[in-house]
């Protein structure tokens, strides 16, 4: 029997260069040392450069990525950087993230579909159960980052960014996870109703 999922298929995802996602972090953590005002403004060019470039839709997580980079320009631009503890800095791109991640399910586009779409065949993407798998592991990562926002934010003035950090690889940690199980849970379903 054939498997149930196979090699991605081309998509807008998959067509984006393997640098679109990773640079724009790289110039905001660069300049955030150089020139921490202008941090959040040279990694939204950088973003919107990349996508203008590859001439992309722009799938929802990437958009609160672009969204988190802009809200840190008008933070930063008009001084409210310097009144900000820099916990609640931190804990502000996961906590954009969960709003993005959530709004994705409550418009009926869960994020994952996305990329969901690209693995599994055109058979069972129009099935109820695979709607269904999406927007539970979409809240599972809206869970992982609230957790990540919330628990950065909670943390004392005696923080330290190593703290944040671990905090937010274990959130994502454990969201990456579950969806695992909730991705092998469908793939166990379907292949039962599939024999």
């Amino acid at each position: 029997m054939a498997s149930l999922f196979h090699r991605p298929k081309p998509s807008a995802l998959s067509g984006s260069p393997w640098w679109a996602g990773i640079l724009p972090w790289v110039v905001f953590g660069v300049a955030q040392e150089w020139c921490p005002p202008l941090a959040g403004p040279l990694a939204l060019a950088v973003f919107a450069l990349a996508y203008w470039r590859t001439r992309l839709t722009l799938p929802a997580l990437d958009a609160g990525i672009a969204a988190y980079f802009l809200i840190y320009s008008l933070i930063s631009l008009t001084g409210l950087e310097q009144k900000m503890p820099p916990r609640i800095l931190f804990a502000l791109c996961p906590a954009v993230l969960a709003i993005t991640a959530a709004l994705s399910v409550a418009v009926g586009q869960p994020f994952t579909l996305a990329y969901a779409r690209q693995y599994a065949p055109e058979h069972i993407q129009g099935r109820p159960s695979f709607f269904l798998a999406n927007q539970i592991i979409t809240l599972l990562w809206v869970a992982g980052f609230a957790t990540a926002a919330i628990t950065i934010g909670s943390l004392r003035a005696e923080w330290n960014p190593a703290q944040a950090a671990i905090i937010l690889i274990s959130a994502l940690g454990a969201a990456m996870v579950a969806s695992a199980a909730t991705g092998f849970w469908f793939h166990t379903r379907e292949s039962r109703v599939t024999t």
